[in-house]
């Protein structure tokens, strides 16, 4: 059982790279609580306060972002595992950017602020992940400020959608109606839809009503290159 505990924690982000003395020592003076969820049911909620960090150890999960206004969504497939709250556990902002859904029985370490601050100023590995995963999300998103503008409005559809999702891979759904979306671009929905379809043609992309679904968001951003 003990053994499981480690390797548990070990395939976490935030704890990958601290051996077993560390390990035992969290273990033994930090307090963390282990829950599940079931599916269908969401355990984080956009706007709400951020006391701690949620680890996702295991299971399915998606991640739900609405627009300010609430007139359009993206919901992004989750890998586990992961951690949800880092953004915003910290700073001037400190509400949850994005709504978490579990889509199948999840497996839950939820961690308050108080212990998170103690691991980061005790455990120097624990500090320079965590350090490491905030630098990497900024990098990502100072990069796609400075891609040069698409030359088609394919590409700036797709542009639109990798400036709109938090992880640049795995499926995603975009619940957004054609003149919203043509107004986000400059372009009468008319065009819009053309450009959709012709996207859907080349098997990037599904449509629906009001929906956008994109089963392999990679390939996705990988088509934009030759567009």
């Amino acid at each position: 059982m003990e053994q499981t505990m480690f390797d548990t924690l070990l395939g976490l982000p935030l704890f990958q790279g601290l051996g077993k003395v560390d390990l035992t020592r969290i273990l033994e003076s930090t307090r963390m609580e282990f829950t599940t969820v079931k599916s269908d049911t969401v355990f984080l909620h956009q706007g709400d306060l951020c006391a701690g960090l949620t680890f996702v150890i295991d299971g399915r999960a998606v991640m739900e972002t609405y627009a300010a206004d609430h007139r359009w969504s993206v919901v992004e497939e989750m890998a586990s595992p992961f951690v949800a709250g880092l953004e915003v556990l910290y700073g001037s902002t400190r509400t949850y950017l994005h709504s978490y859904r579990a889509t199948s029985l999840l497996r839950l370490l939820q961690m308050d602020k108080r212990t998170a601050a103690a691991l980061t100023s005790y455990f120097e590995v624990f500090r320079l992940n965590l350090l490491n995963s905030l630098t990497t999300a900024i990098t990502r998103r100072e990069q796609l400020q400075w891609l040069p503008p698409a030359p088609s409005l394919d590409g700036r559809i797709i542009a639109f959608m990798r400036q709109h999702v938090s992880h640049p891979a795995g499926a995603k759904r975009f619940f957004i109606s054609l003149p919203i979306l043509g107004t986000y671009l400059g372009e009468d929905p008319r065009y819009v839809s053309k450009a959709l379809h012709h996207l859907a043609d080349q098997g990037l992309l599904r449509l629906g009503r009001r929906l956008i679904e994109i089963p392999n968001f990679e390939r996705l951003v990988q088509a934009a290159n030759h567009l």
